[in-house]
């Protein structure tokens, strides 16, 4: 007897319910197509290295435009929508939601969260059973990192950050002049995620540091820990019967997101501005 038959009956005997667990996968006959909605935050709360300023997304021609948004996005048809909320208010989303589904409760006119804005006002008009918070807490390490690279002098952090800063200017620009729809398709451009996102980690925060002190990568490790989260969380909701799936959140998890997705043969990834570009 070989010695990976030994390791296999001393699995079963030990945790027979690890081996029950892994044949109680069901794969679903047909892939559930997914589509991931990256955005800026409409009511941008200053979280971010790098925050887009926006306009007054509560004034009629913003609202006008974020029904435009929806109304492309209803044409997916999800029937689960996920958003950036913790999981821990998944009881208190839900029992808005159901409070807003039936006219019981409406949005104030001051909440201008895309949370609020597509999440359910989408999951309300496509008359979706629940709404679904997805989101999950990280470790934020920039400030580490940024302590390290002054202290070692590392000049290309300081060139990314003047790069970005200009970036972020001309981005705010961009989205005062064009519509929701507009901006967000720009946004979610393959190349775009890629390039003003994810960058920044894979490229710029994984080279700071080595030997005695990773610190940068500490702060790529923690940022996709969050996302796998992230991911898990959505896993969790989502059944073998699920056909289409959204799944609305910052870009920067974008990148991410999509190629654990991508990697999973549960799943069809469809690109969203196959609804937002017409």
């Amino acid at each position: 007897m070989n010695i990976l038959k030994c390791l296999l009956i001393v699995l079963a005997l030990l945790c027979p319910n690890l081996l029950v667990a892994q044949d109680s996968l069901v794969h679903p006959k047909q892939k559930i197509k997914i589509v991931l909605l990256g955005t800026y935050h409409f009511a941008n709360p200053g979280a971010d290295k790098f925050n887009v300023r926006v306009d007054d997304y509560s004034t009629p021609k913003r609202q006008q435009q974020i029904q435009e948004l929806n109304n492309a996005l209803a044409r997916f048809a999800p029937k689960k929508i996920f958003t950036e909320s913790n999981s821990s208010f998944q009881a208190q989303a839900d029992s808005l939601f159901q409070l807003y589904k039936a006219g019981k409760w409406d949005i104030p006119a001051k909440v201008v969260s895309e949370r609020f804005q597509i999440g359910l006002k989408l999951a309300k008009q496509l008359n979706n059973d629940h709404i679904y918070c997805a989101d999950a807490e990280g470790k934020w390490l920039a400030p580490e990192v940024e302590k390290y690279a002054d202290s070692m002098q590392i000049e290309y952090v300081k060139q990314m950050e003047k790069y970005f800063e200009q970036y972020t200017q001309w981005f705010n620009n961009y989205i005062s002049n064009h519509t929701v729809k507009q901006n967000l398709a720009y946004l979610n451009r393959p190349e775009e995620l890629l390039n003003h996102n994810h960058y920044i980690y894979n490229y710029v925060f994984a080279r700071v540091g080595a030997g005695k002190n990773y610190i940068g990568a500490e702060l790529v490790g923690e940022w996709y820990k969050r996302n796998v989260k992230i991911y898990a969380n959505i896993l969790q909701n989502i059944t073998p019967a699920d056909k289409r799936v959204l799944v609305i959140f910052g870009a920067g998890h974008m990148h991410i997101l999509k190629q654990l997705f991508k990697d999973n043969p549960d799943f069809e990834v469809v690109e969203v501005n196959k609804y937002l570009d017409k």
